[in-house]
């Protein structure tokens, strides 16, 4: 019941934000593209995917949260730093959109089949009587909406150097899925998305966002896939309600999913990324190649280690950051539609700005609905 009335209650705000921003501001687009499917159980893997709560710079780096600043925000009266506002500083830092950072969020490749899994493992099964009917398999939605609420604690918010702090973040949002097949192997992936990102003690970093997605995946053969599609991302101010990031992005990925047993799994990933920003600052080509040891502690709760590497060359201003990014996740599903998930992840790396520090360690918490339209 709680559960119920949580869902509902992040529901209506973001409903209402959405209905008092968006008017105010031009919507166009924004979504992470890590969704991938299998003819045999994409709800399944759709309902285990959890939505990026990231640790800023971060804050939706990772597809789904991001950290911003208001302009408003002055440096303190002893800074002397070298003539740049903090406002600059902070877009300097501003997030990679639709970089999951958040451990639980990796990409998940199309999850194999029980035929492919025997494929894969040599399992010998005996084989049942013809007169012994299979039981229907169940449809395979369409379209769902994705409720989403997570919770997590950063060391550091801002990536910037001589700002650094640490603080709760609070993550709620909504995503409208489509994947409606083209072919025997294709299918459709489109998303919007809409969210509010709350910063426990950081008021004046509050921002919200929205996010669409379109796409085309493409089976290339059992446990694998391609992608290409187009992001764009977009960061509202919450107070005034002013746009403070726009993203616009082509993305390519291609992803695999290797069953080393019955229990035990390996995903592996290569991202490449070329976005388009305003401002330009953050407008840059990402390079991101990682893996994920996945083991099913039992039918409803799974448990994964992961690791990703991220080359980041921003093409408008002298900066190029490497970063790792290491992480541990359990997640708990209640069904097919309702998991709970925690996570720790820790970040670090180095950049070419001197002023932007990307360590960072973060733990939080999340809990995801899936609802079936059609």
């Amino acid at each position: 019941m709680r559960i119920h009335l949580f869902t509902f209650y992040s529901l209506m705000t973001l409903l209402l934000w959405d209905m008092h921003y968006v008017v105010a501001a031009e919507v166009e687009t924004t979504t992470s593209p890590n969704i991938v499917e299998s003819d045999s159980d994409v709800a399944n893997a759709i309902a285990n995917l959890t939505e990026p709560v990231a640790p800023p710079e971060r804050i939706l780096d990772e597809m789904g949260t991001r950290t911003e600043v208001t302009g408003e925000f002055t440096l303190p009266a002893n800074f002397d730093g070298d003539g740049k506002t903090t406002s600059e500083y902070l877009t300097q830092a501003l997030p990679n959109l639709g970089e999951p950072s958040n451990p639980a969020s990796f990409p998940d490749a199309e999850p194999l089949s029980e035929k492919e899994v025997e494929e894969e493992l040599g399992e010998i099964r005996d084989i049942k009587p013809r007169s012994v009917k299979q039981p229907p398999q169940p449809r395979q939605p369409n379209v769902q909406l994705l409720l989403r609420s997570s919770a997590f604690s950063s060391s550091n918010i801002t990536a910037v150097d001589f700002l650094k702090r640490s603080d709760t973040v609070f993550v709620n949002s909504a995503t409208l899925l489509a994947t409606p097949k083209l072919g025997e192997d294709t299918r459709l992936v489109a998303s919007a998305t809409g969210g509010l990102t709350r910063f426990a003690t950081k008021d004046d970093f509050n921002y919200n966002f929205l996010s669409f997605n379109a796409g085309v995946q493409q089976r290339l053969a059992p446990g694998m896939y391609a992608q290409l599609g187009w992001v764009q991302d977009r960061l509202y101010n919450q107070d005034r309600g002013d746009r403070i990031l726009l993203d616009d992005s082509v993305r390519f990925t291609i992803g695999r999913q290797d069953q080393l047993s019955q229990r035990l799994r390996l995903d592996s990933f290569y991202d490449l990324r070329a976005s388009f920003s305003e401002p330009k600052a953050q407008s840059r080509v990402a390079n991101s190649l990682g893996a994920r040891l996945r083991y099913d502690l039992s039918p409803k709760l799974q448990g994964a280690l992961d690791y990703r590497l991220t080359l980041k060359d921003y093409t408008n201003q002298d900066r190029f950051d490497t970063q790792h990014q290491v992480g541990v996740d359990l997640i708990y599903n209640v069904n097919q539609d309702l998991f709970v998930g925690s996570y720790a992840s820790y970040l670090f790396g180095s950049s070419s700005a001197s002023s932007i520090d990307l360590n960072n360690f973060s733990v939080g918490v999340n809990v995801g609905l899936n609802i079936t339209l059609f």
